[in-house]
């Protein structure tokens, strides 16, 4: 695949008040997508109705026969490699960890189709968000949904890749030959366990390649378009040196297209924020061989990454039990360091105090403040990040080894991420500074960030 020199057609990037945001230029036709469907079952009745919209994809609910799948019509933010990581990434851990996901029936990794943009067809995962049932779940059932994560962890701790960067199968990465025309897979699909992916894309190790990285900072606004490697990369440090490269081209390119004079005051705020990030940027430079020295030509150990495992992305049974794991897009194979820590959903402020009722204002229907409720969260999922790491112990001591100890990298890979975050940048700075002067047992940046 050749590098973008420009967006895609059916892309566009809107700057709104507080940042960029993805626009589709050309909506996707529901009567397309039917037909596509149906040219892959001509004697099967089929049936395409809108679902919801993401921030990258269009669902739409899929009725072929009587069996209901979900389509995902995705925009070109980065055209074959995002549709081709994900459906490697689902397949593999479909076979590797006992989690239930979405299984990819069959997928168009190229636009070059009567829709106009990549698609995947997956079966329809039962159950309902976890954000919609927590204030109905038992705490015994949330311990028991964490406890499954903590398997699910320990797993893929176990399976360990070289390198960092997304997942594919052997013979999704591009050659130049041209890109398969989607199939339906013999027999019935929703019960079938066939993979879309040709036996050849399977290692016989059962791994697959760890190639280019697909992730929103990589891709989002102009990143597609900029000359930066993205990998594989074979360190921590090739990696944060190609993000921080991405958010000083923005700084620049700001600068750039600043007026030499007269400057309005909305671009006298963006001339400063571009300096303030580039101080923090150059200062980062600095430390990054203090956090993350060389490690010559062997790639790093890496685990799978699902860094989006929010309640909305984790279906549960009304009894609480896991249903799946949804949103396997811009899922990669990241450093130790990274990967040994909490999953999105049990990540928040630490509260130890149960909060007590009586002291909260209650709704004019009688329901307890949202205030409550927020504070109740806090509370539980600060035990629960308790119960998560007792249960690594028992399951995988290794991995909660590497969770204790990389703290201080966790603390720059957040530094990394909001170095262009002006209510976040007298924390960074701060820190920074305790860094270079030495102080010893200087708080952390997370904890400075979260006490704010």
């Amino acid at each position: 695949m050749t590098s973008l020199k420009v967006q895609p057609p059916g892309l566009a990037w809107v700057q709104r008040t507080f940042n960029l945001e993805p626009q589709w230029t050309v909506e996707p036709d529901p009567q397309l997508i039917e037909q596509t469907i149906q040219s892959l079952l001509p004697s099967s009745t089929v049936q395409v109705n809108f679902l919801a919209e993401g921030a990258l994809n269009k669902l739409y609910d899929v009725k072929i026969d009587n069996e209901v799948f979900v389509m995902r019509v995705s925009l070109p933010v980065d055209p074959y490699y995002k549709t081709m990581s994900e459906v490697s990434t689902v397949d593999w851990i479909s076979r590797t960890a006992n989690i239930p996901v979405p299984r990819v029936i069959t997928y168009q990794s190229s636009r070059e189709n009567p829709i106009g943009f990549e698609w995947i067809i997956m079966t329809r995962m039962p159950g309902r968000p976890l954000k919609e049932l927590w204030r109905s779940l038992s705490f015994s059932a949330k311990t028991s949904l964490v406890g499954e994560f903590a398997t699910y962890s320990s797993c893929l701790f176990r399976n360990q890749f070289k390198g960092i960067g997304n997942l594919y199968g052997t013979a999704s990465l591009p050659n130049g030959s041209g890109l398969p025309e989607a199939t339906w897979p013999a027999g019935n699909p929703a019960c079938s366990n066939n993979s879309p992916l040709s036996e050849k894309e399977h290692l016989s190790t059962g791994l697959p390649d760890v190639g280019r990285i697909v992730s929103m900072h990589f891709f989002w606004g102009s990143h597609i378009l900029q000359d930066v490697h993205r990998g594989p990369f074979t360190s921590s440090s090739d990696w944060i040196t190609s993000r921080l490269s991405l958010s000083e081209k923005d700084c620049q390119s700001t600068l750039d297209n600043l007026p030499s004079s007269d400057l309005e005051s909305d671009d006298e705020d963006d001339a400063d924020d571009a300096i303030r990030t580039l101080e923090i940027i150059g200062k980062l430079k600095t430390l990054l061989p203090s956090f993350f020295p060389p490690n010559g030509d062997n790639p790093e150990p890496s685990v799978l990454v699902h860094d989006d495992l929010s309640s909305q992305n984790i279906l549960v049974y009304d009894n609480g039990e896991l249903a799946a794991i949804l949103d396997w897009e811009c899922v990669s194979v990241l450093p130790l360091w990274n990967a040994c820590y909490y999953p999105a959903f049990l990540k928040g402020p630490p509260r130890r105090l149960e909060p007590d009722l009586g002291r909260y204002e209650l709704e004019a229907n009688g329901e307890p403040s949202d205030l409550y409720w927020e504070h109740l969260w806090q509370y539980e999922v600060t035990l629960l990040r308790d119960v998560f790491i007792d249960r690594m112990k028992s399951l995988e001591p290794g991995w909660v080894e590497v969770f204790h100890k990389s703290q201080r990298q966790r603390d720059f890979d957040l530094a990394v991420q909001n170095c262009d975050n002006e209510f976040v940048a007298r924390h960074i700075r701060a820190w920074m500074n305790d860094v270079t002067a030495g102080v010893d047992n200087h708080r952390s940046l997370r904890d400075r960030i979260d006490e704010d």
